[in-house]
Parts: structure tokens; C-alpha cells; sequence
């Protein structure tokens, strides 16, 4: 009979602790975790990122980035790893860059001069301040002004005649030079480790907010840091009532600092005292520093974050702990 009750015993204490334990997976969902990155270790981790001005006027636009050509390949050949705040317009300007394509405020002078539309014809008049000839009607006119920006991009805006009547072909062999004359900055940009965060300051600027919370659901998928958000919104997105698509976002926040994950996203926290974390081992602070492009040599190399997605299976008493580790997310942060 002793036996009995002391087999009955070793069984219950068995189905206890395994049931105990398998709780304890899904609770601890988050913390048996490990990254792959070494520059990733158990305790304070501070991921540094560095916030650029980019300008508004075009030109300056093109002699800023002819001079982040230069950064980008030292970045590139020290092997450096750095995190970019970056406005809208640049994040635009960087990935048309990558892709080969022109930039955004040039499409309109590639674009077929018989398609254009009032507005762009309008916006053609009001920036190309040349004499062209009235001979061929509007559309040549315009064509000709598109012919003499892609000259001026060239370097040989002296050759224009504004009585030629130029064509979509002279057009289209002025735009692949410009083409074949950056494929040099798109390759170093496909290989320098930077990841870009998208600032966007004036959420609630337009109608199309990219914080329009009424659907449930942030559509952006790109990586942002978000400040000047209201209260409700930015508890919203706490209480997990919005779902956002974007793998990565910083709130600027007066109360936490620290970060969360929510559905395998990060959310960081910028500018509290209260620590929010979510992995058992790991605490991660986002440090922001604006900086001027040239000072970029300067600072040292630090944490991706794209590699706080290179999680692996943690190892227990040497054994891998295959049942607590949420899969790897894949990320596309437009630099890679």
C-alpha cells in the first residue's frame, strides 16, 4: 500500500512539473531568449542612433548627398555599423539611390512631356526659368525645359539651345547618364551597414496622418520614431488596441524609457525614467544624439538594430531550448 501511494506520488509530482513547465514557456515567452550579434550581451545594452538634417531645397539636396557619397564609403570600408534618424525626404532620396532610380523630385522631368498634367507643366514653368521655342506647341516647350534639367544635372547646361527641337530620345540619353554616374553610390549603399529610422515630428499635420489610429492598425512598414503623440493614441498602441506594421518604433515618451515587444515588433521608448523591458536578460535604451554628417567618421561602430532580430535558440545547461524562441524576423530596412 506504501508503495502504492509513493508511485502515486512520483506521478502527480511528474505531471505538476511538467505542466509547470510548459506555463512557464508561454509566460516566459519573451525571456529565454539570445542574439546572434557578440555586441549583444546579457544586461545594459545602449543602441546609440544618430539624427541627421537633411535640406529641403533640391540642389542642396544633391550636394549633401555627393558628400554623404564620401561618408558612406569610409563608413563603408572601416566596417562600421551605425543607426540613422533621418527625415522622410532623405530616407525617399537614399532609397531611390539604392535602387538606381531618380530621385523623387525628378520624376517629373522624366516623365513623357505629352503626358504631363497641368499641375506638372505648372510646376515645370514656375522652377525651369530658360527660353525655349514656341515652335511644336506645349509640349515641345516642355519637353525642351525637361532637356535642359537633365543638362544641368549633366554639368552641360552651356550646350542647351532653346530654339532645338529636342526629343524623347536626346531626353532619355541625358537621364541614363545621370543613371550610369550614380551606380557607384548605389552599390556602396547596398553594402554599408546602415539602418535608417524615419523621424516624423508632425504627426497629425494632414489628414492622411501616418498615425490615423481609427482603423485599428498603423499601415507604415517602415521604421519610425514618433513624437508629439496624444496620450490616447500613444495608449492605444500599449494596450495593443492598434496594430502597427512597422517592425520598429521609438515614441517619444515623457514616462518610459526602455522598450517592449509587441508580436515580435519592438517598441522603444525615448526620453523617461521608467524602464520598460520585455526579454528576462536583456536591457535595451535607445540613445538619440543629432550630429552633423562629417562627425559621422567620428563615432564608434555600435549595435544594428536589425540585429535585435537575429535572435537564436538560448542554450540551457547545454541543451537547446527549442520551445521559448519566437521565430526570427525578417526586416527591410531599405539599407542593408
Amino acid at each position: 500500500m506504501r508503495k502504492i501511494i509513493k508511485v502515486a506520488i512520483l506521478v502527480t509530482v511528474f505531471l505538476l512539473t511538467a505542466g509547470c513547465n510548459h506555463v512557464v514557456l508561454r509566460q516566459d515567452l519573451y525571456e529565454k531568449v539570445a542574439f546572434k550579434s557578440e555586441k549583444i550581451q546579457p544586461g545594459k545594452n545602449i543602441i546609440k542612433v544618430y539624427s541627421l538634417e537633411f535640406p529641403e531645397n533640391y540642389f542642396e539636396k544633391l550636394k549633401y548627398m555627393e558628400d554623404f557619397e564620401l561618408i558612406s564609403k569610409q563608413l563603408l570600408l572601416e566596417d562600421k555599423s551605425l543607426n540613422l534618424l533621418v527625415s522622410r525626404s532623405m530616407y525617399d532620396t537614399i532609397d531611390s539611390l539604392k535602387k538606381g532610380d531618380v530621385l523623387p523630385e525628378e520624376k517629373i522631368y522624366l516623365k513623357t512631356a505629352s503626358d504631363l498634367t497641368d499641375a506638372e507643366l505648372a510646376e515645370i514653368d514656375k522652377k525651369i526659368d530658360v527660353y525655349v521655342t514656341d515652335r511644336g506647341g506645349s509640349v515641345q516647350r516642355h519637353l525642351n525645359k525637361q532637356v535642359y534639367f537633365w543638362m544641368v544635372l549633366n554639368g552641360n547646361k552651356s550646350e542647351f539651345v532653346g530654339e532645338n527641337l529636342y526629343t524623347e530620345l536626346d531626353k532619355q540619353k541625358l537621364v541614363e547618364k545621370v543613371r550610369t554616374s550614380r551606380k557607384e553610390f548605389s552599390r556602396v549603399l547596398n553594402n554599408v551597414k546602415l539602418n535608417l529610422i524615419i523621424k516624423e515630428k508632425n504627426l497629425y499635420a494632414t489628414k492622411n496622418s501616418v498615425l490615423d489610429t481609427s482603423e485599428g492598425i498603423l499601415t507604415e512598414e517602415k521604421s519610425m520614431y514618433l513624437k508629439g503623440m496624444k496620450d490616447s493614441d500613444f495608449n492605444k498602441i500599449l494596450g495593443k488596441e492598434v496594430k502597427f506594421n512597422s517592425p520598429l518604433l521609438i515614441l517619444d515618451s515623457e514616462k518610459f524609457k526602455g522598450y517592449t515587444v509587441v508580436d515580435g515588433n519592438y517598441i522603444f521608448f525615448y526620453g523617461g525614467s521608467d524602464v520598460k523591458s520585455s526579454y528576462h536578460r536583456y536591457d535595451f535604451e535607445v540613445e538619440i544624439s543629432e550630429i552633423v554628417l562629417k562627425d559621422l567618421l567620428k563615432v564608434e561602430s555600435g549595435i544594428l538594430l536589425d540585429e535585435l532580430f537575429e535572435r537564436t535558440k538560448p542554450e540551457i545547461n547545454g541543451i537547446e531550448e527549442k520551445a521559448a524562441q519566437p521565430d526570427k524576423k525578417s526586416v527591410n530596412w531599405g539599407i542593408n
